[in-house]
């Protein structure tokens, strides 16, 4: 199996640690078992568990051996999960919804996540400001927390004694678990009313777990809502809590990840006697604040190494902030956990090979931090210094100059843009029904169909040169004529051509545009089996050649109702993407909106006169710290308004944003001057509402949830128009999914679409 780290004899070496690492394994085996777990019947579900138990060893078994031969002090038990962390967390504490019962089972686990054939899902929320989703807790006055003493914890610890090395548990924070979830009744006032029987719970857990398992050296008990604006209340419990849990345990990680630390409560946790604190380096201007404090902590973990991006450490950069540290005892990590990072570059083909040596995924950066300590430990016994830090410092070097990041062209553009540029729709479209429509409740789909294994065929077959190109467009006319037909059968008013041709809303148009390089493996995960495969943003970005010109013309010749453009917005583009470290985020959105006013004149040109530009990720671009707002505000909207450079004020503009929270962003929303915005709501049972109801457009609501099974029944659909009327004017109100259709299957959309349009003819 390995070595112990433990047992080198390493004079100078200090300890190290990993956040969290993927939870995809090197194939992605544990998203397809999942996928078949998800479609199962009782019988095939009992025999799918116990290979799905089998893969999570596998990987499990992996990263925890790359972390052994990395020398990296700590294996890690707590950050795997089958679905989500926070879940995972609500089954340690035995706090499922009412709804679901009591039962523990991995098959309620995935009831609880994604609904039954009588229950709707929890909800699903952005984790703070990146791509990833987890699901939301649910309280009540009744919500009574116990310890699970079959939680998955204890499984994977049994496991772990395979290796006989220091293991660090993770958990999630009880003021975390309690802060992001949500209330759901009308008698609990105050989640804190919840906290004590929490605690008790917690501490419960812990020493079970440490008694179960004496290998458990350190706890990592993560607490990232340390970093948000919290109230006075909210501090204060943060340090009773963890003043009474360090009474308890001398091996307390006190984690933090994404951000500064809430100034305030720095002076709660000093005070403390923790193992260590963990502060993320690479979003974290308190580093000199941390060096001068006196710490009643016993080390301090420092976050150097990006869990975020993809991006070689700067080892030079990482050696000094190490060496302001010196008078402090210092622990090394990633900045976060690794979920957010694709598992090995190694897996990579030719596709990325010119930018190759400049990268890092979730094993190098394991192998950064070793490198980082070896470092350290060298250069204080004055020992030779490390090869790979010399090849570091000439890959960093490398980029810095590369023929591959600059064109002068680009460059130009940039000089020439002018205030003017930034084309405000004054004279937009406030009667937008009256103009194209005769009725009310307009309903259209937000742009993809479901994907068919054939057509993943296609344009895989395609992609390897496996067929020619005339007989690829003639398959996807195909299908195109088929979604056409499709939407014209349920009754859409406006319709879409369905997308066969994209894998991805962004990976498609990085295919096309210059600057961006698509991975072979680069997946990371989103939510549950969901997961995404972010291209990478290196250089500056032009187009090569119009995106989604010749799809619409062809679509347009078979329909007579209006046709919508479909395109994803600069935002979007940047943040679903591995975005280029060397340039303000500003600037490579700038780049993006070019390219689409380019395209969306084009289209205009065409007679197209409805063109939805997709922002889901708008809210998750948001600075967690609201000091920081105005400036986000400022640069993300101007980039959306140079897309509509000498566009005609008729030509009727549409957004789609989902999963998010925007009572903070409402005037963000504003100020994009689009004529219609389509949200999520199903889920969320139409708390979103009241942010809206100042907003002066029309808004689409996504009444249909696609991320469940479960069929939308017609009268709910009419039961849920009816609360919207009552906030917002039904000459406002658009009907339409919560999200693109492309991962379900027909059988399972035909008669919720037929239903949500049949609820929309009704109240007409």
């Amino acid at each position: 199996m390995g070595s112990n780290p433990i047992d080198y004899p390493l004079y100078f070496m200090i300890e190290s640690h990993i956040i969290g690492l993927s939870r995809l394994g090197f194939k992605r085996d544990i998203k397809i078992t999942l996928e078949k777990c998800f479609i199962s019947n009782k019988n095939e579900f009992h025999k799918l568990k116990d290979y799905l138990i089998e893969i999570k060893k596998k990987i499990l078994y992996k990263n925890w051996l790359i972390k052994i031969l990395n020398q990296i002090t700590y294996i890690n038990v707590g950050d795997f999960s089958l679905y989500d962390h926070i879940l995972d967390n609500v089954f340690h504490m035995c706090a499922t919804p009412n709804r679901f019962g009591v039962s523990l089972s991995l098959k309620n686990y995935f009831n609880c996540a994604r609904g039954d054939d009588v229950n709707q899902p929890m909800e699903m929320k952005k984790w703070f400001n990146t791509n990833y989703h987890y699901i939301v807790p649910e309280y009540n006055i009744k919500t009574n927390f116990q310890y699970n003493k079959n939680c998955f914890l204890k499984k994977d610890l049994s496991f772990a004694n395979i290796f006989k090395s220091k293991i660090k548990l993770i958990i999630i924070g009880p003021i975390t678990l309690l802060k992001l979830g949500k209330i759901k009744d009308n008698i609990l006032k105050n989640k804190l009313f919840l906290l004590p029987k929490l605690v008790e719970s917690i501490l419960k857990m812990i020493i079970n777990l440490c008694k179960f398992n004496s290998n458990i050296k350190i706890i990592q008990i993560e607490e990232p809502v340390s970093i948000l604006n919290l109230s006075k209340i909210w501090l204060e419990n943060i340090k009773n809590v963890y003043s009474l849990i360090c009474s308890y345990f001398k091996n307390i990680l006190f984690t933090t990840y994404f951000d500064e630390i809430n100034k305030n409560l720095i002076n709660y946790l000093k005070y403390i006697k923790f193992y260590a604190i963990h502060i993320d380096l690479l979003n974290n201007n308190q580093e000199n604040c941390f060096i001068k404090m006196n710490l009643k902590s016993k080390y301090i973990s420092l976050g150097l190494v990006n869990g975020r991006d993809i991006w070689k450490n700067d080892l030079e950069k990482s050696y000094y902030i190490i060496n302001k540290f010196n008078n402090k005892k210092i622990i090394i990590s990633t900045s976060c956990s690794l979920i957010h990072s694709p598992v090995d570059i190694s897996l990579e083909n030719k596709n990325i090979k010119r930018i190759k040596y400049w990268i890092s995924f979730g094993v190098q950066k394991i192998e950064e931090i070793n490198i980082i300590n070896k470092l350290y430990s060298d250069l204080n016994s004055k020992s030779f210094i490390n090869k790979k830090f010399i090849k570091n410092i000439f890959f960093i070097k490398n980029k810095k100059k590369s023929k591959l990041i600059f064109f002068k062209k680009v460059q130009d553009k940039l000089r020439k843009i002018c205030f003017q540029d930034f084309n405000f729709r004054y004279n937009v479209n406030k009667d937008v029904h009256k103009n194209y429509f005769k009725k009310n409740f307009l309903t259209t789909n937000i742009g993809s169909f479901p994907q068919t294994k054939k057509i993943r065929k296609i344009r895989s077959d395609f992609k390897n040169n496996l067929i020619e190109k005339n007989f690829y467009e003639k398959l996807i006319k195909r299908e195109i004529i088929y979604i056409l037909k499709k939407q014209l059968d349920y009754g859409v008013d406006v319709l879409v051509h369905g997308e066969p041709e994209r894998n991805d809303m962004v990976e498609y148009f990085a295919e096309i545009i210059n600057g961006y390089s698509i991975t072979r493996n680069g997946w990371v995960q989103s939510y549950g089996s969901r997961y995404v495969k972010p291209p990478i943003i290196y250089g500056d970005l032009f187009l090569k050649s119009y995106m989604t010109i010749n799809w619409i013309k062809f679509s347009q010749k078979f329909i007579k109702k209006p046709l919508k453009g479909m395109l994803t917005g600069p935002l979007t583009m940047i943040k679903w993407s591995f975005i280029r470290n060397d340039q303000p985020f500003y600037i490579t959105a700038i780049q993006i909106a070019i390219i689409l006013n380019k395209e969306i004149l084009k289209l205009e040109s065409l007679g197209i006169k409805i063109i939805q530009i997709d922002e889901p990720a708008i809210r998750e671009f948001l600075p967690i710290k609201k000091n920081k707002y105005n400036k986000y505000f400022n640069w993300s909207s101007k980039s959306f308004l140079l897309i509509y450079k000498n566009l005609k004020n008729t030509t009727q503009i549409h957004t789609h944003v989902c999963y998010s929270d925007f009572k903070n962003i409402i005037n963000l929303i504003d100020n994009l001057n689009v004529d219609v915005i389509s949200i999520e709501t199903a889920r969320s049972n139409f708390n979103i509402i009241d942010s809206l109801k100042v907003y002066k457009r029309s808004i689409g609501l996504g009444i249909y949830d696609i991320h469940t099974n479960r069929k939308m029944n017609i009268d709910k659909g009419i039961y849920i128009i009816k609360i919207i009327l009552s906030n917002i004017k039904k000459n406002k109100i658009w009907i339409n999914p919560d999200c693109g259709l492309k991962t379900r299957k027909w059988k399972d959309i035909d008669k919720s679409l037929i239903n949500m349009i049949g609820a929309s003819h009704f109240l007409n």
